[in-house]
């Protein structure tokens, strides 16, 4: 009796945050974005290690299937048709609260325009603009 040999496509993703794991799957093509811009990942891409920005990775699983998310900054890293992708916020894009999202942008531009005032914290209020306007942007994908 001959003996079946299974081949398994695509490559290992994980998405993890520190509240745990988000994303475990095989996918064709993950996108995820770079501080210098978007990085496509394939199989058998060259190791790679990298930071992440507040943005959208695209995940696209066999079947021209295609999963979206909102991440926040965190890294990349690639090795053995393996992605390991650790950031510090993820959200699937079916499950993004858009009522949430306008008003947490909403108050990040109020904190803006108060920009130079004494208690408001500038950057922190342009990284929450940043992250309300990704979770948006994500969420109408679906």
């Amino acid at each position: 009796m001959a003996v079946e040999e299974k081949t398994v496509t695509g490559l290992k993703c994980e998405i993890v945050t520190p509240e745990g794991l988000v994303y475990d799957g095989r996918a064709d093509v993950v996108v995820v974005p770079g501080e210098m811009g978007e990085l496509g990942i394939l199989p058998r891409h060259a190791p790679l290690v990298s930071r992440t920005v507040v943005g959208e990775v695209r995940v696209k699983e066999s079947g021209n299937s295609w999963k979206f998310m909102a991440v926040g900054n965190g890294y990349v890293k690639m090795q053995f048709d393996r992605l390991l992708l650790l950031v510090n916020t993820a959200e699937n894009a079916v499950d993004i609260d858009v009522e949430r999202s306008k008003a947490a942008l909403e108050r990040a531009e109020k904190f803006l325009a108060r920009a130079g005032e004494a208690g408001v914290d500038i950057h922190r209020a342009e990284q929450s603009r940043r992250r309300a306007a990704n979770r948006l942007k994500v969420a109408g994908k679906v």
